[in-house]
């Protein structure tokens, strides 16, 4: 009996011990998974952080090389600069000479347009008489306009040349023209024909009489008869209602100096 209770104490003891034991092995085992648990995670945490920086790394790399690119084509930009500025100002200095060499061309440019206009209204008052309201205005809008200081003096002379080549058209024309005219106190309608600067003459609407102009005289004379038709006709063909032939105007001869 006492031996019987011997074993089972000796039993509990067993037992009792073999979980002492293993209470005592269990606890610095479960120590060293937590910590190597919280390493792993420190060591996850970390890489994490050293991604985003690796991440950053590459990015200011990529803006830095940016940065340079753009600093090249800014260089490269300001070098195109310089020179444009350079060009421009070479060119600001040459339109300064070219400007004082206009000046120096105005001063004799001016004048002598003055003068091409004086003459230019001389040769309509001494010429034969036909649009002559006309032509007087021209001239002395021409006038006007050189004393206009808001134009150009290429503007100026450019209307100066126009009205020089209107005056010489009128030199290549064969013209008939409806009027009227003062003869002797008395307004009658007449025809007129204008054979460029040859012959100026008209015609009563009747077509029995005329008179054509005389330059050294300055005045119509009466046209003499044998001219009537002659004139007639060529007022015809001047209007397109005759078919165009050869006619005689009278053209008066400038008397020979003595």
């Amino acid at each position: 009996m006492n031996k019987t209770l011997t074993l089972k104490k000796t039993a509990v003891a067993v037992i009792t011990s073999a979980i002492l034991s293993g209470a005592a092995l269990a606890g610095p085992f479960e120590s060293s998974v937590t910590v190597e648990k919280r390493i792993d995670k420190a060591a996850a945490s970390s890489q994490t952080k050293i991604d985003k920086l690796a991440e950053q790394a590459a990015d200011a790399a990529f803006e830095y090389r940016n940065t340079l690119s753009r600093v090249d084509s800014l260089e490269t930009f300001n070098a195109q600069l310089r020179r444009q500025v350079a060009s421009q100002e070479k060119s600001i200095g040459n339109m300064a000479g070219e400007m004082e060499s206009i000046d120096e061309t105005e001063k004799g440019v001016l004048p002598l347009m003055d003068e091409m206009i004086k003459t230019l209204d001389q040769f309509v008052s001494l010429d034969i008489p036909f649009n002559i309201e006309e032509r007087t205005a021209r001239v002395q809008n021409l006038y006007k306009l050189m004393d206009d200081a808001g134009v150009s003096v290429s503007e100026k002379y450019r209307k100066i040349l126009e009205a020089y080549q209107i005056e010489m058209g009128y030199g290549n024309v064969m013209q008939a023209t409806a009027g009227e005219i003062d003869a002797d106190g008395t307004s009658i309608q007449v025809d007129f024909l204008r054979v460029g600067r040859t012959a100026y003459v008209y015609l009563s609407k009747d077509g029995t009489n005329g008179r054509y102009w005389d330059k050294s005289a300055k005045s119509w004379v009466d046209l003499p008869s044998e001219f009537v038709e002659e004139v007639g006709e060529a007022i015809k063909m001047a209007k397109g209602i005759a078919p165009a032939e050869l006619f005689e105007v009278p053209v008066p001869v400038a008397e020979a100096a003595q």
